[in-house]
C-alpha cells in the first residue's frame, strides 16, 4: 500500500462518519480515503501495543484500546454506507440515469463500473428469455439533412399549412352583454366599538431542566492528584487535583485502584460492576 499524503486523525474519521449519516448521497471526500483509514487503524493499534508494553493496567492503555475499537467500528459504518450509495448510483445509471462521479474514490469507481455492467445485464434478463434482440441507439450521432429534391416533393397524406391555420382572423364576438355591478346593495359598515384592552400575559414560570443522568457504563470521579495527559476513547484528558470528571468504567477502575481518584456518585453505577474494587464504586 502506497503511503498517504496526509495522515488521517481520529477526529477527521468521526467527521466523515457524521456527514455520511446525514447525507442521502455520497459526500465529497479525499481521494485516498480507504488508504487513510487503513493507515489510521494501524497507527492506533501501534499506539495501543506501545501502552500495553509500558503498563497494561494503566488508564492510558485502556484509553488507547477504547479509541482503537471505536475507530474500527466507525470505519466499518463509513465503508458500508458509501458502498450502498455507490450501488444505488450504478443501478440508476444502468437504468438510463446520468450520475455524477466526481465524489467517487478510485476504489469506488472500480466498484461502480462493475455494478453498472451487472445491473444492465440483469435488467435485460426478460428480453433475453423472450429471444428479443436489443438494438443499440445512436443518440450522439449528428442528424442527417435530407436532399433538396426530397424536400420539394410533397408528402402524401399529411395536411398542408393552409389546412392547419384558420382562414378567418376576425375576433370572436360575445353575445352576452356585460352586466354592470351596482353599488346600491352594499351594506353600510357597522359602528366600530372601541377595542377591549388586551389582557396582560401571564408571567412565565421558569422551569429548571432536570439534571442529565450519567450513563450506566460511566462513573463520576473526584481526582485526588494532578495526572499527566492521557488518551480517552473519544477525547484527550488532562486532569488536575479536585477535578470532577465522568469517565468510562474501565478507565475509572484504573484510577481508583491506583488511589488517584474516588467515586463521587456511586448511585449511577449499574448492578454489574467490572471494576476490581467493588466497594469503592458499586
Amino acid at each position: 500500500m502506497s503511503p498517504v499524503v496526509q495522515p488521517m486523525t481520529f477526529e477527521e474519521l468521526c467527521q466523515i462518519h457524521r456527514e455520511e449519516m446525514k447525507a442521502r448521497g455520497l459526500t465529497p471526500c479525499r481521494a485516498d480515503l480507504y488508504k487513510a483509514i487503513a493507515d489510521l487503524l494501524n497507527r492506533l493499534r501501534q499506539d495501543y501495543d506501545r501502552q500495553i508494553a509500558i503498563d497494561p493496567d494503566s488508564v492510558m492503555s485502556e484509553g488507547a484500546n477504547l479509541r482503537r475499537k471505536n475507530a474500527d467500528s466507525i470505519s466499518k459504518v463509513i465503508i458500508s454506507l458509501r458502498t450502498k450509495k455507490v450501488c444505488n448510483k450504478a443501478i440508476l445509471s444502468a437504468d438510463g440515469g446520468n450520475e455524477q462521479l466526481d465524489t467517487l474514490t478510485p476504489e469506488e469507481r472500480s466498484l461502480y463500473e462493475q455494478m453498472v455492467a451487472v445491473a444492465r445485464r440483469h435488467m435485460s434478463t426478460v428480453d433475453r428469455l423472450r429471444g428479443k434482440k436489443t438494438i443499440d441507439t445512436h443518440i450522439d450521432e449528428p442528424m442527417v439533412t435530407p436532399v433538396e429534391d426530397e424536400i420539394s416533393e410533397p408528402i402524401v397524406g399529411e395536411p398542408s399549412l393552409a389546412d392547419i391555420l384558420p382562414m378567418d382572423d376576425q375576433p370572436e364576438m360575445f353575445d352576452d352583454p356585460i352586466m354592470e355591478e351596482s353599488f346600491d346593495d352594499i351594506p353600510e359598515p357597522e359602528d366600530i366599538s372601541p377595542q377591549q384592552p388586551a389582557e396582560e400575559p401571564e408571567p412565565l414560570v421558569e422551569v429548571k431542566a432536570e439534571e442529565q443522568p450519567v450513563p450506566a457504563d460511566y462513573v463520576v470521579l473526584r481526582v485526588l492528584e494532578d495526572l499527566p495527559p492521557f488518551v480517552g476513547p473519544d477525547r484527550d484528558y488532562e486532569l488536575r487535583k479536585e477535578d470532577i470528571v465522568t469517565l468510562p468504567a474501565q478507565m475509572a477502575a484504573a484510577l481508583i485502584n491506583s488511589n488517584k481518584a474516588v467515586a463521587v456518585n456511586p448511585s449511577h453505577r449499574s448492578s454489574s460492576c467490572p471494576l476490581g474494587t467493588r466497594d469503592n464504586l458499586c
